[in-house]
């Protein structure tokens, strides 16, 4: 069968959809294909996925339509931290990134953002006797409700020392470790006392923009909530006050 023909066919029957499933593309390939076992179904799933012609956004569903990854900008501060900790740290898995990376999302942009460096958590203290000593202003190790309030969005400028979930997914930018589109809609949604700038309706809108501009990998996504035992509770509220399909919700 030519490879161009059937890629044809495939953008005929699905290009006009939002997403697919996996059995409805695998009943496609039949009409074509008719002794198509599941072995070779995966190879045309990952030559497909090779040749940026198909996205899958969860375990099974996919798209045709091509939505580019999202790659945060790196601030001076970030890749300068990212540099100490890493050279003082060399084995040690972090994550850096500044809550103004998620402006472009928003509606109403508030006037101070914050950096937020996520370290094992056996490493906390370490890290954060490292930052005291050379001279890093208002630093706040696990921050508690009473902190947040008082402090951290009263002062021009602060960082967040927090543990890192392991297996938190987590992407290099810049040379820098940071964080990935599907972290940060689950950070933003559980930590609702440090990201309060980012709650109600201006978590939908960036939610929403986040799912019209982006790719999303909700297996990604949804498996990370789970670490934080959230995954309920963040397919609840992304299915009834988002545009995200509910059917994906639900995979």
């Amino acid at each position: 069968m030519a490879k161009d023909f059937i890629i044809q066919q495939i953008k005929k029957e699905f290009g006009e959809r939002e997403y697919f499933s996996r059995k409805e593309l695998f009943d496609f390939y039949l009409q074509f294909e008719p002794e198509l076992i599941e072995s070779t179904f995966r190879w045309r799933i990952y030559a497909l996925k090779n040749r940026k012609l198909l996205t899958a956004i969860s375990r099974e569903y996919f798209t045709l339509k091509y939505m580019p990854a999202f790659i945060p900008q790196i601030g001076a501060v970030e890749r300068k931290l990212s540099k100490k900790i890493t050279k003082q740290f060399p084995d040690l898995n972090h994550c850096i990134w500044s809550t103004n990376i998620v402006f472009e999302f928003m509606l109403h942009i508030p006037g101070k953002f914050i950096s937020i460096l996520q370290v094992e958590k056996s490493a906390l203290e370490p890290v954060y006797a490292f930052l005291k000593e050379h001279k890093y202003q208002n630093v706040y190790i696990q921050p508690e409700e009473k902190e947040i309030e008082r402090y951290i969005y009263e002062t021009k400028t602060s960082l967040i020392l927090q543990s890192l979930i392991s297996k938190a997914p987590i992407q290099t930018a810049n040379m820098v470790a940071t964080i990935t589109i599907e972290k940060m809609i689950v950070d933003l949604y559980c930590d609702k006392k440090l990201f309060i700038a980012f709650q109600g309706n201006e978590l939908v809108h960036i939610i929403d923009s986040i799912y019209n501009r982006y790719s999303i990998d909700f297996t990604k996504l949804f498996s990370y909530a789970r670490r934080r035992r959230k995954e309920l509770d963040i397919k609840e509220f992304l299915s009834e006050n988002t545009d995200i399909p509910k059917i994906i919700c639900n995979d």
